[in-house]
């Protein structure tokens, strides 16, 4: 039988996912979800906790749900790309990376990856970035890459640059991956156009309208779910991490924080004032982006400045990976993993020790971003209770 592999934040779990596994299963394939843990790709504390969202995909027809940790779930494009195929690769059996895109067309994004590869880009890349230093690194990135393959249309959509980034991780490192996408369905990325709503939309109704606002933009089982967890007040909204960051950053000068990942000089210095002169998250973000500086980046840096995530960190392979949930095709897998897996699978917290120092290490790591995200909940949750947390199993 086959294996399909998706890499996904599920940030919530909507019909464009549901969609996706569908398409999927059609061919009476395993769907094995690599999913973001406590924080996501844009330096966002996921609004749901990770059991939840596994909890949703299951239902949605994902066969097994394993952890993507941290800090490779809220690193930019590559390095989320490094962290999730090195878990795909080490499974212990054969998959084919399954993603949506805006293009639709493996074809095309897997030579797309194969141009960025190549010596002549690298050069003329170097080259550009460092007669434009003032320019974002993703607006040089794609005027160097236009320029050079005279092609266009495929870094418009981000689902399509997130596919570069698999299929560059897959060829540079020569990882035993196939690759296929399915034509995304709906908004996009950042919430506009026609069809199925995307997380980002879900995201913004959730804190400006609340929960009912959003009855119809979900399946019904991840609606449930969303609503569950925020009767239980255990949502995190976007002010929920202000004070945590702001504190951070009123007790620290520029030189302190510089050498974390996604940093430099005068970025942390941009951070730094805003942290002293901010009301809110909002206005925190709005005072420290700019034309260079995405609020993306600088989320992620500040993030990143807040645990102590260095670049060495993100270009070293995850020591583990944790089971989140499972059916019985999945704990089928998990059978054949247990056997030939070159990674460990964390299924009790409790035992996570007995995996060595690398994985004590890493464990912990990621455990200290998954308490003080419980910190930003609308009820504050212990650090002690997510030590008990257990896999969700479909009986």
């Amino acid at each position: 039988m086959k294996n399909f592999a998706v890499v996904c934040e599920y940030n919530p779990f909507h019909f464009g996912h549901e969609y996706h596994i569908s398409e999927l299963k059609k061919q009476g394939a395993n769907v094995i979800c690599v999913m973001s843990g406590d924080f996501c790709q844009r330096g966002e504390a996921a609004v749901l906790d990770k059991y939840a969202r596994a909890r949703a995909a299951l239902s949605g027809g994902a066969d097994l749900v394993l952890e993507l940790p941290f800090p490779y779930s809220a690193a930019g494009a590559e390095k989320f790309a490094f962290g999730a195929l090195d878990i795909i690769s080490r499974l212990g059996f054969s998959t084919e990376l399954s993603f949506g895109s805006e293009c639709g067309d493996a074809d095309t994004i897997l030579r797309t990856a194969k141009n960025t590869l190549s010596e002549e880009f690298k050069t003329l890349l170097t080259k550009e970035l460092g007669e434009n230093p003032e320019k974002p690194f993703a607006s040089v990135y794609f005027d160097t890459y236009h320029s050079l393959f005279r092609e266009e249309g495929i870094f418009t959509g981000s689902n399509n640059i997130l596919g570069v980034a698999y299929a560059s991780q897959i060829v540079e490192r020569g990882l035993p991956v196939s690759i296929s996408t399915i034509k995304r369905a709906g908004q996009n990325f950042g919430g506009t156009g026609e069809g199925l709503a995307s997380a980002t939309h879900i995201r913004e109704k959730l804190f400006k309208e609340g929960i009912m606002s959003l009855k119809e933009l979900m399946p019904k089982y991840s609606y449930e779910i969303l609503k569950s967890e925020a009767e239980a007040e255990r949502i995190v909204y976007p002010e929920g991490m202000f004070n945590i960051f702001t504190s951070f950053l009123r007790m620290h000068v520029p030189s302190d924080i510089a050498h974390f990942a996604e940093n430099d000089i005068s970025l942390v210095a941009r951070l730094i004032k805003a942290g002293k002169e901010a009301h809110s998250s909002e206005e925190l973000f709005a005072f420290a982006a700019t034309k260079k500086y995405s609020p993306s980046r600088v989320r992620r840096a500040l993030l990143f400045s807040y645990f102590g995530v260095t670049q060495e960190m993100l270009c070293t392979p995850p020591a583990y990976t944790t089971l989140l949930a499972a059916n019985a095709r999945g704990r089928e897998l998990l059978s054949v993993s247990r056997k030939n897996a070159s990674i460990p699978i964390i299924t009790k917290l409790a035992d996570y020790e007995k995996y060595g120092e690398d994985v004590k290490r890493a464990f912990e790591f990621s455990e200290k971003a998954a308490s003080v995200r419980a910190l930003a909940q609308g009820k504050v949750g212990s650090a002690s209770e997510l030590m008990k947390k257990a896999p969700y199993i479909e009986k």
